[in-house]
């Protein structure tokens, strides 16, 4: 659908609720399915729709959609499967403007086309939004509107808007913390209309939503999808997500080795890459994540300002920051003089603080090295750790204002955080929460979301892409020529059209005799290479296709007649690359998004190691530089064991240059393969590579 959010208005703004199936019994669907449209205290009409019922709740219940005074905005299905199909046909008989269908849409003994596709043909064609089927349904606080069953009761409104493909995750997370206020909550289902990413929209031009939560099974609209992401950017409304599903066997088979090791996830993890979606492993993370980036205040530059109530407890904050990757603020002198001057005798004045000493004045002790910390120009934003015993607990509720105190005074975060998550003492919490101090549980779950803050401040701090120059229109159109046929393209043909993209290669030559093999080695000049360079063969070292560091002619000549006796006459000679890091570049081709690349540790152990990261490309050197940085194999880039340091801005702009290449010509590549690109003081070659056009695989 479109991705202005205007169609939505009847389903998530109804002036009008019916609500279908409709009953009097106490613990049945029907009776909790009304008491929820009334439990947020909406002002609209509410109809009850039952043949069996004259009223329900005090309200006058009709025989059918079709009897109601008037169309209602919003139809809730609440009916078996049997009857779905019927009461969808009448809700746009009648002029519903919306339906909410909460049913499986699955019928035993069914056929094609099955239910849920009829259901979805219906309301395309009446252009009727449908949340569901087999769904929870939604809350929408900001607006009063309960369309589910489940007795969440008062769902207060807030800034996080939340879309989860798991049902349960709906059912915990909408009302289980007075913390969390949601601008809307949503649990789609089949999407039959509807679809995640136009919740999306609608969540970012509603005026509400400060962050967006996803926890995501599938993308059922890509282009819809991105558009959301795109306007999340341009409107700064960070969306943080789950994606289940990452372990999921491949559905192709793969013939090279970037299509082995990029895995079905691979595409998200890139989408989420080009667009700065915050990606969180557990249910914890995400939420933590959301609530502090749906925080009016946002982290500023620097790192984390801490003030807690014990040694060992800064002990393992000190070395969790260190895992997770979380820098600790740096404070300056002046601010380590605030900090002598105001602790018990005996405490260090440092970052992050213990300031729990004789108890003497503790709560203004703690007060006083918070603001100093925080106000330090290194810090980003500041933490009180401690835990919270109960809500009657009078040195709780001093600590929990204290921070409160300090917020008022600092445009940056504050946050009362706590060692572990089973905490008594929510009453206090949400106190301070409406006063904009926020609390996390768990110090590992505390990091994580930080390290998502901070992710989220360096990708827009980051410039407009700044590509290096394509090659001329001419040699463009000739490579799209030559892709479009579906041979695969031998090495050569492949180092050919990277170097067109300016990927530098050692220097080859193909031979189809031993004295062509000899003389080409003696135009390069000894030490070679030679390689199997025959039809169909795609991983040379796994036949033993390769001869490395032949040294003398004779050599060259045994390892001609070596190759050719097993495995054919056609070789390739090539100059022996200078020493360095072996990496690999790859592109693969996701049926949803498209071209992906790949950037890991290449040369025999590439599947082995696993250690890659992917973009959407084009890329521009300062974001290749970020996807080396997360490699494992990073540290070995900066030279060790008396080797020389890789020149990083080479490989980086080689990268570059790949990613334009994908983004080029990416739609005529079914799979790329370069490995090994060699990386060393001197710059950067490809030592080998694999082209399969994507006509080869609509061949197969």
């Amino acid at each position: 659908m479109a991705a202005s959010s205007a169609w939505l208005r009847p389903l998530l703004e109804p002036r009008s609720i019916a609500t279908v199936g409709a009953s009097e019994r106490p613990g049945s669907f029907g009776r909790s399915t009304l008491t929820q449209a009334l439990a947020n205290g909406f002002k609209g009409e509410v109809y009850p729709v039952n043949p069996n019922q004259r009223e329900i709740l005090g309200l006058k219940c009709y025989p059918s959609l079709a009897e109601l005074p008037r169309a209602p905005d919003l139809a809730v299905l609440a009916v078996a499967n049997s009857g779905l199909e019927a009461q969808t046909r009448l809700a746009i008989e009648t002029g519903c403007g919306s339906a909410t269908i909460f049913a499986s849409a699955y019928l035993e003994g069914d056929h094609p086309p099955l239910l849920a596709e009829r259901l979805g043909d219906l309301a395309r064609h009446a252009g009727l939004p449908v949340c569901g089927a087999n769904c929870m349904g939604f809350f929408h606080p900001a607006r009063s509107v309960n369309a589910g069953w489940y007795p969440a009761g008062l769902v207060p409104p807030g800034p996080i808007g939340l879309i989860t493909h798991s049902g349960s995750l709906f059912l915990s997370l909408a009302a289980n913390d007075p913390r969390i206020g949601y601008s809307l909550i949503v649990s789609p289902g089949q999407e039959l209309t509807v679809t995640a990413a136009d919740y999306m929209h609608y969540m970012l031009e509603d005026g509400t939503t400060r962050v967006i939560a996803l926890f995501l099974e599938t993308v059922r609209n890509p282009a819809s999808f991105i558009a959301a992401l795109e306007k999340a950017n341009a409107r700064d409304i960070p969306v943080v997500a789950v994606k289940v599903g990452k372990t999921a066997e491949s559905a192709r088979l793969a013939r090279s080795h970037s299509g082995a090791i990029a895995g079905d996830d691979a595409a998200y993890e890139a989408l989420f890459e080009k667009y700065g979606v915050l990606r969180a492993r557990i249910v914890d993370e995400l939420m933590a994540t959301a609530l502090l980036m749906s925080h009016g205040k946002r982290v500023a530059r620097g790192g984390v300002a801490a003030v807690l109530d014990s040694g060992g407890a800064r002990g393992l904050f000190i070395d969790l920051a260190d895992e997770l990757g979380v820098p600790i603020a740096k404070i300056s002198a002046e601010t380590e003089q605030k900090l002598r001057d105001r602790l018990d005798y005996g405490l260090e004045p440092v970052n992050p603080v213990d300031a729990w000493g004789t108890g003497h004045d503790a709560t203004g002790i703690f007060r006083d090295c918070l603001q100093a910390v925080v106000d330090d120009p290194a810090s980003a934003l500041g933490i009180l750790m401690t835990d919270v015993s109960n809500d009657e607990d009078p040195v709780s509720d001093d600590f929990a204002q204290l921070t409160v105190d300090v917020s008022e005074k600092t445009g940056k975060p504050i946050i009362m955080a706590h060692h572990w998550t089973h905490l008594r003492g929510r009453q206090i919490l949400a106190r301070i929460g409406a006063k904009g101090v926020l609390s996390i549980e768990g110090t590992e779950t505390l990091f994580l979301a930080i390290r998502h803050a901070f992710a989220h401040r360096d990708f827009r701090a980051l410039p407009p892409l700044a590509l290096p120059p394509p090659p001329a229109p001419a040699i463009l159109a000739r490579w799209r020529q030559r892709l479009a046929k579906p041979e695969a393209l031998d090495e050569a043909e492949s180092l050919a059209l990277l170097a067109d993209f300016g990927i530098a290669n050692p220097g080859f030559a193909i031979a189809g005799s031993a004295s062509e093999a000899v003389a080409a080695a003696g135009r390069m000049g000894l030490p070679v290479a030679l390689k199997t360079a025959m039809p169909g063969i795609h991983h040379k070292s796994e036949v033993e296709g390769v001869r490395l560091g032949l040294a003398t002619a004779g050599e060259a000549a045994l390892a001609y007649e070596d190759l050719t006796r097993r495995l054919g006459p056609r070789v390739i000679v090539a100059a022996m690359a200078k020493p360095g890091i072996e990496l690999a570049l790859g592109l693969v081709q996701d049926s949803q998004f498209g071209p992906i690349m790949m950037v890991g540790a290449g040369g025999t152990l590439i599947e082995v190691l696993r250690d890659r990261r992917v973009a959407l490309p084009p890329l521009d050197s300062l974001r290749a530089m970020r996807l080396l940085d997360r490699l494992r194999l990073r540290p070995l880039l900066d030279g060790h064991r008396r080797r020389p340091a890789a020149d990083l801005e080479k490989l980086a702009l080689a990268i570059a240059r790949f990613s334009l290449l994908a983004a080029s010509l990416g739609d005529l590549i079914g799979e790329l393969d370069v490995n090994p690109l060699i990386a060393g003081a001197d710059g950067v070659v490809a030592v080998d590579a694999l082209v399969l056009p994507r006509a080869a695989a609509k061949e197969s």
